[in-house]
């Protein structure tokens, strides 16, 4: 039987990891890598979780649903720009193109909790499990950082897009449908 190298990989991740679930994940051409999410105050019903999700050359998906035993509810969001102030918006799929590395973060495409059953405590983990049309349920866990953090461990995130958010766009709105 010969084993190919994404399975290769996808299994080294697996065992560095341990049981259960890992830090970075592949499957079907698509990698979810870097999750982290920020620790809320005592009584927060609400948080939120960033990643950076990657696919290989020659394929596409789309993120289409999310999930996780910290909340009640979990939706995929995006930030966009309206009569100038930043509002965050519920979207029905993030698309993704071939060979494209796409970070989600503050002030950007984002995981959404809802209803969380406790808060979340800077230096624990959470468990996420996300849905793509094409590769299936990925299950990573994500360390979580301090309440104001702009990326995992310490790292900042990626430079924001210009006219997706940042410094220059200090009214932010979170407002839901």
């Amino acid at each position: 039987m010969r084993v190919t190298s994404p399975v290769l990989g996808l299994l080294a991740v697996l065992a560095f990891a341990g049981p259960g679930v890992a830090h970075e994940v592949t499957n079907k051409g698509v990698t979810v890598a870097h999750p982290w999410a920020r620790a809320t105050p005592g009584g927060a019903t609400v948080g939120a979780a960033f990643m950076e999700i990657r696919t290989g050359a020659g394929v596409t998906d789309r993120l289409v649903s999310a999930s996780s035993p910290v909340a009640g509810r979990v939706e995929v969001h995006t930030h966009i720009m309206e009569g100038g102030v930043m509002k965050m918006r519920r979207v029905d799929a993030l698309e993704l193109k071939p060979g494209e590395s796409r970070i989600l973060k503050p002030m950007g495409d984002h995981v959404m909790f809802f209803d969380l059953k406790q808060p979340l405590k800077e230096g624990d983990l959470v468990k996420i499990q996300l849905n793509f049309a094409k590769a299936g349920m990925l299950e990573v866990e994500g360390s979580v950082e301090p309440a104001g953090a702009m990326g995992p461990h310490g790292m900042p995130s990626q430079p924001v897009e210009a006219g997706k958010g940042g410094a220059e766009n200090s009214g932010h709105d979170h407002k839901h449908h």
